[in-house]
């Protein structure tokens, strides 16, 4: 069905305000989006923090009352400036499609959604079969570029492997495809182990590939190559327990670092790990290394 679409902008001060205004007048759903691209990265743990300048959009049923509803909007708020549009009904499936296409990360490495031929693809690429969806980690981020970038450059053949912080799965995949012996993906969050097992039986790699729960984590055997995409705070208090998963000479590659945030990552990782070297892509880095 179509639907009338509501947009205006506010302060975050006034969202959740606006916003219960909004339900209130009746419209189904009510969207929060950065007005002016200021990103917000690392919040506090159970926090969702808004941007200083806020734009809402909320739909309504078509056939509403646009004036009454700018009117209480002018009257509650102190709104004056609110734009409608008609939003024509789509497959939103397909809608996702067209923005999610197959991707090349080094010579090798594809991913590819369920919906492209992967069989179109250069002879010889390494293949995972990967659709977009709640878990982090599809490729399209520049700190999952790096990280594929690394195993492309760096195939971890014969070697064990840890993703810690795994999302969707995507680096422990990549590498047993590039020729790993076994992985074992490791995340805090729920929906992430799922993707990850989902992700893992559809790349028939379930018999060298296991997803845990950092609960169930206990003790984990030290492996040859440990990788972390996450973000620079919980690198850095993870160090400790990083060092004591890395086999002597083992490799740790980490991700999800901003560039004014390196010092702290070298700083910390450098008590355990030697030649720490740098790959910066846009504002992200990876920081690569080796267990003394």
């Amino acid at each position: 069905m179509d639907w009338m679409q509501l947009t205006l902008k506010t302060n975050k001060e006034n969202a959740d305000f606006v916003s219960e205004v909004l339900m209130g007048l009746e419209c189904v759903s009510v969207t929060f989006s950065d007005t002016f691209d200021d990103e917000i990265f690392e919040p506090p743990v159970g926090e969702t923090p808004l941007w200083q300048h806020v734009t809402v959009t909320a739909l309504f049923a078509i056939g509403i009352d646009e004036s009454a509803i700018k009117e209480s909007l002018q009257q509650i708020c102190n709104i004056d400036k609110v734009t409608f549009a008609l939003l024509k009904d789509r497959v939103w499936e397909d809608e996702c499609k067209k923005d999610f296409h197959a991707m090349q990360f080094g010579k090798r490495v594809w991913i590819c959604p369920s919906w492209e031929d992967s069989t179109q693809l250069p002879d010889g690429a390494v293949v995972i079969n990967m659709d977009p969806g709640l878990a982090f980690g599809t490729g399209t981020h520049q700190t999952t570029d790096l990280c594929l970038q690394y195993l492309d450059e760096n195939p971890p053949i014969r070697q064990s492997v840890i993703d810690y912080g795994s999302g969707t799965g995507i680096l422990a995949i990549a590498a047993v495809k590039l020729g790993a012996n076994q992985a074992l993906c490791v995340d805090n969050d729920p929906q992430a182990v799922l993707a990850t097992r989902s992700n893992i039986e559809n790349n028939q790699e379930a018999t060298k590939i296991i997803a845990l729960h950092t609960d169930d984590e206990g003790q984990l055997d030290k492996v040859d190559l440990l990788m972390a995409n996450i973000l620079a705070k919980p690198l850095v208090g993870l160090c400790e327990h990083f060092s004591k998963l890395v086999k002597l000479g083992g490799q740790l590659v980490l991700s999800g670092i901003l560039h004014e945030q390196l010092e702290i990552i070298l700083d910390a990782y450098g008590e355990y790990f030697s030649e720490l070297k740098v790959v910066q892509k846009e504002d992200w880095c990876r920081v690569n290394g080796i267990r003394k």
